[in-house]
């Protein structure tokens, strides 16, 4: 048996169907005219576009009929709505243009803050330019001395074009405030940055002129070290080996060791400069404390004599040319005799035509002897300071009466003792 059952909604669809078929059937209108009969044929689809051709008509009355009949209620109505949107969109601006202002009203005192921050670094900058100056007057007159009258600046220090405006050498003043230059608001990014660009530039100036000044400093005083040389060159001392086995350290200083940096300086040139500078220090320094530890000074008061000067001379005894490897002072037996520089007794006692002699060790290879004395004041091994006394006036050894043979060796060799007195002058002059 065929299954005959159906979907339950299925009758009633079938049912409106069937329905809207009938409403709108095919249908024919007789007319009857002098006894002649004809139709019209009014089909399904032309009843359903003249009902829907009436409906839009009756719609379209009624609309048209409403429009007229309240038209100014609805008039009315648009204007309020507009009215009411106009509030709304003036409120809107209103509370905009309000907000922009309380922006504007802190990017101004934003700005203000922003300017004020650069004064305090610019007159942070004017008191380095300050300093600069010092500091270049102080290279120039104590340690760069100038031919006299000469108007020449310091390789280094800051004219006062390149300082900046307001800032003077002769005396300190402050340079205008950003504030006060930069008063319009900023409203471009580029406005922003220019009182950062010029303090830029100042600092890079800045920097720049305080590298060449420690440059121009490291090289006076590697000049001058290097004049200290030559004088130790001229003694018969190595200056190298001296500065590496000198034992001096600057007075009460201490920490432990670290290097400046980039970081601590601010920029990668000056801490180059000044690592340079620092080693030329350090070998001046040591170089320069070296000279306390020669025989500079006599070893008798000036009011003593020379009696016979280093070199070639007639031998006292033996009447024949003979060298003469030190200095003879005339004077009394029982006068002092003081060191010369600090250092180390190695010998005090007797020794062959010397007689009564001690031998002083300095730094740098060294010796000093005291020879001919009648009395010796130090014992073998004892450190002495210069100016120390270490004995009197003899006429002991080989002599023909009282007077002290002073002798100054080098690596064993006799030099000069004069060399070592002209040697102190220009000492002086080099350290001074």
């Amino acid at each position: 048996m065929r299954n005959t059952r159906r979907h339950p909604g299925g009758r009633y669809r079938r049912g409106f169907v069937s329905r809207l078929t009938y409403a709108f059937r095919e249908r024919q209108i007789y007319l009857r005219s002098e006894g002649e009969v004809q139709f019209i044929t009014l089909r399904p689809w032309v009843q359903v576009a003249v009902i829907l051709a009436f409906t839009i008509g009756l719609f379209w009355v009624a609309y048209a009929t409403v429009n007229v009949a309240f038209k100014d209620q609805v008039l009315a109505l648009k204007e309020r709505n507009q009215y009411r949107a106009r509030l709304e969109y003036e409120d809107r601006i209103g509370e905009m243009r309000s907000t922009i202002d309380k922006l504007n009203r802190r990017l101004l005192l934003d700005q203000k803050a922003y300017l004020a921050k650069v004064d305090e670094v610019r007159i942070e900058h004017d008191r380095l330019v300050d300093r600069h100056q010092q500091l270049s007057e102080f290279f120039r007159q104590g340690w760069l001395p100038q031919p006299k009258g000469s108007t020449k600046q310091l390789k280094g220090s800051l004219t006062p074009q390149e300082v900046g405006p307001g800032v003077q050498t002769a005396r300190r003043t402050v340079s205008p405030r950003a504030s006060d230059k930069f008063t319009a608001e900023f409203t471009a990014p580029e406005q922003a940055l220019q009182p950062l660009s010029e303090l830029r530039s100042y600092m890079a100036q800045m920097e720049t002129r305080e590298a060449k000044l420690l440059d121009n400093v490291t090289e006076y005083v590697a000049d001058r070290t290097t004049r200290l040389g030559k004088v130790y060159r001229s003694l018969g001392v190595n200056a190298d080996k001296l500065a590496k086995s000198s034992k001096y350290k600057p007075e009460a200083v201490g920490g432990p060791f670290i290097a400046a940096s980039a970081t601590d300086l601010g920029s990668e040139v000056l801490a180059q400069s000044v690592s340079n500078l620092s080693g030329h220090l350090e070998r001046w320094e040591t170089l320069k404390f070296q000279t306390t530890r020669l025989p500079l000074v006599r070893p008798m008061d000036p009011k003593y004599k020379v009696s016979s000067w280093f070199g070639l001379r007639k031998d006292p005894f033996r009447k024949r040319p003979a060298m003469h490897s030190g200095v003879d002072f005339r004077g009394a037996t029982g006068s002092p005799v003081h060191v010369t520089a600090p250092g180390t007794v190695a010998k005090a006692g007797w020794s062959g035509g010397y007689g009564k002699m001690v031998e002083v060790r300095h730094d740098g290879g060294v010796i000093s002897r005291y020879a001919h004395l009648s009395i010796i004041s130090v014992r073998t091994g004892q450190k002495v300071k210069s100016g120390d006394r270490i004995g009197k006036v003899g006429s002991t050894g080989r002599s023909t009466g009282p007077h002290l043979h002073y002798e100054t060796r080098v690596g064993g060799r006799a030099i000069d003792p004069v060399r070592f007195w002209k040697a102190r002058d220009v000492f002086q002059e080099i350290t001074r």
